[in-house]
This record gives C-alpha cells, sequence and structure tokens, in this order.
C-alpha cells in the first residue's frame, strides 16, 4: 500500500490559496500621470553673464525627450551650423558648434519641444538665455503671419529682426533674432535688445536665415518698431472640482510689447523660365509646356523634314502651355521628329537670356492607315449579292457645356476636337419656343478669342423659356479634312422665382475693388465689380455664401502681390464674418464697414483652414 504524506498536501493547498488570493486582479499601474516636467536647474545659471562655453545642459526632475528638435528649437542669433540638441537621462544638453559673438545675448529657444519621456506631457513654452558680454538682451515681440490673399495662418516659417535698419539687410544679412510661427500662425521673438527693429517672416528655402531666393514668400512691416514692457494684470483661477471655481487671483506681471503684429505673407510675381515638358500625344500634335508664363513665344523649327508651314498653334494666354497641330500629313506620319526651339530660358541669377534646345520627340502610337494598303483577300462567301462595305467615317467631334437647365447668364462654350479649318454658310440656329412652336430667335456664336477651339454662344435669354440650338451636319470642317455631324439641343433658362439677389454696400474702401461670393470651401463663386460702393450679386443659386472684397489698386480684376523691392504690400483682402444663407425669390441687402471688426476676427469660423480649426479643438 502506498502511503500518502500529509504534509506536503497541506503545503500544496496553502499555496494554491495563496496564488488565488493573489490573482483576483490584474494590476492597473495607477493613474496616468499628468504632470509636466519640472525645471530642476541649468548649467549655465538662466540669464548668466559672460559665459564663454558652446555647452548648454538644462536638468529636470524626470527623463524627458525632445519633440522635432530640427523644426521646434531655434538658437539667437542663428547658426550656420547647426546645433547639437540631445537629451540624456533628465537633461536637455544643446552643444553651439559656431564660434560665439562678443557682447551678445544667446537665445535657444525650445518653444514646447521639451516633453516627459513616457506620457509626453510638455514642460510649456521655454526659452532659455545667457550673454557672453556683461548685460542680458531680455525683450520680445510678437504677432501672427497669415496669407495675404485669404487670411488663413501660416505655420512653421521663420520669422527674425534687425536693428540694422537698411533695408538691404533682410537680403544681405541673416536675421538677428529668429523664431518660427506655431500651427496658428503665432510667432515670439525673444532675446531681442532695446533698439528699433524691423520684423519679417521668410519661408527660407536654403535655411540661410535672409531672403536671398526670388521664389521664396515673404512678409514684412512698412513702419519701424521699438519694443518695450509694460505691468499687466494676469488672472489665475484656482478650481474645486471640473466645474467649480475655487479663487481667482489677480497678480501683477511683465507684458513684452508690441504683441499684435501682423504680417501678411505673399510670394512675389516670378517663376523660373524654362521648358517644363514635352510629348506628343497624339502624334498629330505637339505639346510643350514652361516653368513660368512669358511675353514672347519659342520658335521652333522642324530638321528632319524642310516642309513649311506644317503646323497650328494653339496658345494659352500666359504663352506657358502651346501645343502646336500638326497639318501635313507627310510630318505626322513620321515617327521621329527633330526639332530646334529658340526661347528664352532663365539663367542661375534670374535673368532671361536667349537659348537653344534640341528636341527629339517620337510617337509610337498607329499610323492612320493609307488608301494604298489592302487587307489580305478573303475567298467571297456565297451570297445571292455581294454588297461592298464602306468605311466607317469618323465625324469631327464637339464637346458642349448645354445642359438640360441653364442660368439667364449663361454663355455656354463649344470644343472641338482639333481646329476649325473651315465654315460653309450660316450651319447654327437658335431657336426659341412659343407656346408648342419653335421660332428663330437672335443670338451670337463666335470664336473665343483666347482658345484656338472654343465657340462661345450667347443671347439675350428669358426667364423660364425653352430654346433648341442646331448645328447642321457636314458644314463645319477641321483641319484633318473630317467634317461635324448634326448637332441639337434642347435646354430651358431658370425662372426668376429660381434666384436670390445679394447686394452689399460697402464702406471703408479707400481704392478700387471687387467683391467676391465664396463658398463653405473658401472657393470663388462669384466675382463683381464694386461699382458705386456696392457689390450687386445677381441671379444667385440658394444657398450659403460668404463675401470678401479685394481693394484693387490697379484696377485688373485680380488680386496681386507684393513686392519687396518697390515696397509694395499685396493688396487689401477683407472678410465679411457673417454667412448669408439665401433663399429662392429672396432680394438680401447688407451694408457692410470694411474696418468693422479687426483683421483677425473676420475670416468666418467655417471658412478657417482645416490646420487652425484642428489646433483649437485640442486645446
Amino acid at each position: 500500500m502506498r502511503q500518502i504524506n500529509h504534509s506536503h498536501s497541506i503545503l500544496l493547498a496553502g499555496l494554491v490559496f495563496l496564488t488565488a488570493c493573489a490573482s483576483t486582479g490584474t494590476p492597473t499601474g495607477g493613474p496616468k500621470d499628468e504632470t509636466p516636467p519640472k525645471l530642476l536647474k541649468t548649467v549655465p545659471l538662466e540669464n548668466q553673464l559672460n559665459y564663454k562655453k558652446k555647452r548648454v545642459e538644462i536638468y529636470f526632475d524626470e527623463l524627458i525627450s525632445i519633440e522635432n528638435s530640427s523644426e521646434k528649437v531655434l538658437v539667437s542669433p542663428p547658426q550656420k551650423l547647426a546645433p547639437s540638441i540631445k537629451t540624456s537621462s533628465n537633461k536637455a544638453v544643446v552643444v553651439l558648434l559656431d564660434s560665439l559673438l562678443l557682447n551678445t545675448t544667446y537665445t535657444i529657444d525650445f518653444t514646447d519641444a521639451i516633453v516627459d519621456y513616457n506620457e509626453k506631457n510638455k514642460y510649456g513654452d521655454y526659452a532659455f538665455s545667457f550673454s557672453t558680454g556683461d548685460y542680458i538682451d531680455s525683450l520680445r515681440v510678437s504677432g501672427i503671419v497669415i496669407d495675404a490673399s485669404n487670411l488663413n495662418p501660416v505655420s512653421g516659417i521663420l520669422v527674425g529682426t534687425y536693428t540694422n535698419l537698411n533695408d538691404s539687410s533682410f537680403r544681405q544679412h541673416a536675421f538677428e533674432c529668429v523664431s518660427r510661427t506655431s500651427q496658428n500662425g503665432h510667432f515670439c521673438v525673444k532675446g531681442m535688445k532695446l533698439a528699433p527693429f524691423h520684423v519679417y517672416a521668410l519661408g527660407d528655402k536654403n535655411r540661410d536665415y535672409k531672403f536671398d531666393q526670388p521664389g521664396e514668400s515673404i512678409a514684412f512691416c512698412d513702419s519701424i518698431s521699438t519694443p518695450w514692457t509694460e505691468p499687466c494684470l494676469k488672472r489665475d483661477t484656482i478650481w474645486k472640482d471640473s466645474t467649480t471655481i475655487d479663487t481667482i487671483l489677480v497678480k501683477t506681471v511683465t507684458c513684452y510689447k508690441p504683441d499684435d503684429i501682423i504680417l501678411r505673407y505673399f510670394t512675389e510675381d516670378f517663376g523660373r523660365q524654362y521648358l517644363a515638358k514635352k510629348e506628343r500625344s497624339p502624334r498629330n500634335k505637339i505639346n510643350l509646356s514652361f516653368g513660368y508664363k512669358s511675353e514672347t513665344l519659342p520658335k521652333l523649327t522642324l530638321l528632319n523634314s524642310p516642309v513649311k508651314d506644317w503646323c497650328l498653334l494653339e496658345k494659352n494666354p500666359t504663352n506657358d502651355t502651346l501645343s502646336y497641330w500638326i497639318t501635313d500629313t507627310l510630318v505626322s506620319n513620321m515617327d521621329t521628329l527633330q526639332f530646334q526651339i529658340d526661347y528664352y530660358k532663365s539663367d542661375s541669377l534670374n535673368k532671361l537670356i536667349p537659348w537653344t534646345d534640341t528636341l527629339k520627340l517620337i510617337s509610337r502610337s498607329f499610323k492612320p492607315k493609307l488608301q494604298t494598303e489592302k487587307k489580305p483577300e478573303k475567298k467571297p462567301e456565297k451570297k445571292q449579292k455581294d454588297i461592298p462595305k464602306k468605311e466607317a467615317v469618323v465625324p469631327f467631334a464637339v464637346k458642349s457645356e448645354l445642359q438640360g437647365t441653364m442660368d439667364v447668364f449663361c454663355k455656354p462654350r463649344f470644343q472641338w476636337e482639333a481646329p476649325v479649318k473651315s465654315v460653309q454658310g450660316r450651319p447654327w440656329h437658335l431657336y426659341i419656343k412659343k407656346d408648342t412652336l419653335w421660332f428663330d430667335t437672335p443670338f451670337v456664336f463666335e470664336k473665343d478669342t483666347t482658345v484656338l477651339r472654343d465657340y462661345l454662344l450667347s443671347a439675350k435669354w428669358e426667364f423660364d423659356t425653352e430654346y433648341k440650338f442646331e448645328l447642321d451636319s457636314g458644314m463645319i470642317a477641321g483641319i484633318y479634312g473630317t467634317t461635324n455631324k448634326a448637332y441639337t439641343q434642347s435646354f430651358k433658362i431658370k425662372a426668376e422665382e429660381e434666384y436670390s439677389r445679394l447686394t452689399v454696400s460697402l464702406f471703408g474702401l479707400e481704392l478700387p475693388a471687387f467683391a467676391e461670393l465664396m463658398n463653405k470651401s473658401d472657393n470663388v463663386v462669384r466675382r463683381v465689380k464694386v461699382e458705386k460702393d456696392v457689390a450687386d450679386f445677381k441671379f444667385l443659386s440658394p444657398g450659403s455664401y460668404y463675401v470678401r472684397v479685394v481693394e484693387d489698386r490697379n484696377d485688373n480684376f485680380k488680386w496681386d502681390t507684393g513686392n519687396y523691392a518697390l515696397k509694395l504690400q499685396p493688396e487689401n483682402v477683407y472678410y465679411n464674418p457673417r454667412e448669408f444663407s439665401l433663399r429662392a425669390n429672396w432680394d438680401v441687402e447688407e451694408s457692410w464697414n470694411v474696418h468693422e471688426y479687426p483683421l483677425l476676427e473676420q475670416k468666418p469660423a467655417a471658412l478657417k483652414s482645416k490646420t487652425e480649426t484642428g489646433n483649437k479643438r485640442k486645446k
């Protein structure tokens, strides 16, 4: 008989009992840490004078990391060699690699890059300063950078200052003090001295902290400012819980001024001229695209054929998109075409110089079959009567903007698939429906002056009326010999009761102006000139709209950018903060002083950029 060891059984039962008691739940690890790091000390001391070393150490009470140091951390004065920025356990270490300047205040602006290692709680907006001399520059200025064309905040660009007030400083020297805009466009330039200054914004493409590339976007102030400080009252709220206020404390703090600088950001009217794209598709068409608009046209010379007048040119108004329609079949049937192109190209100094290139364009598409080509003969099938087959003739095609319902102000466009060669007689007709009968009605059908292949249809349309437009077949021939087929399209003009009207009386404008109607995507729906201080938007479809006005200083009916060399600011843009909800058969009148609201409060929330809206939700 087997003996049972009772002591072992008791011990095993006890272990099972203890294990069961210990595993009744999973440890939670305690509440989430929401406390940001605390600053313990710095080496050197903050704002220390006569510090000659290049190494700065900043200690905290817990493990830390620095987020996006290359984007968020900036050193003033700007460094030619990027500083070394690292973390080691609970300290941030910055090593400046440039030589230190004498009697200069250095500011390392971390913005909100310092966070605790585990939960990423931000330490907050932080800048550290020291001086190589016996004084410290501690003033600061702040403001916002907005896109001059639409008032949206501009993030991630440099803002810097000069106490050297020469206009050439911005082009020839790096910023003296520098900052970077936050995601909502705000900036704060720190470590400034008590002296008059100029302030600029810069989309710095080559990271040299100065405006030396014509394609760099910029902003500048017309006036000179001087920094100062003043005492301000600040309220601190102590909460009992998430909904109940315990105490409101009011204390006096130092405010740095100016803190309301608005910089309107723009890109000068500039572009490098070069041949950006060349293609031959289809084989009877050559497309050339250039990097920028041009006042002149290139000269295109065919090298591998003596044929003259081999093409017809189609161009856009700015001469940067060109199409050469090959009119000679001997040329279009060649698989390879070689050209010499003479045009003006931007050199390394962005000056236009005469330039010559050689182009080789190959087409691998099928050639049109010649009349001499024959298909292999097949044995004829036994039929009572052989009927010869006719090859299908592809008509000269046209695309039309005409639809079943059209607006009373419409001017529909017709675009042919290739340039028109000839028109026999008057093959187009417009009819108006009276009761059940169709009658001829006056209209104009003419070539568009800017687009080679387009025709425009215009007439004095009547509300709530049916029309019919026709093209007779075989009367319009393209440059490749095909003719059109018959075309008929009936359509109806909307009734007057289906429209709304918005009339805006404007005040505060000092220059010629035009007004734009915007949809919720901040896209232009309609543009009208301001006449006698009134913008009249007629025949609008019901819906929600917004209004902005542009001061059109040169009266060219478009928004114009600025120019730093000419000290020319971009044209002013103003938004009406109101949303206009228009219904059918409504007339709405609005009076608007464009200066009634501060510029930063004008743009309706629904039109603000997604970036800005998202930032506000995170706060």
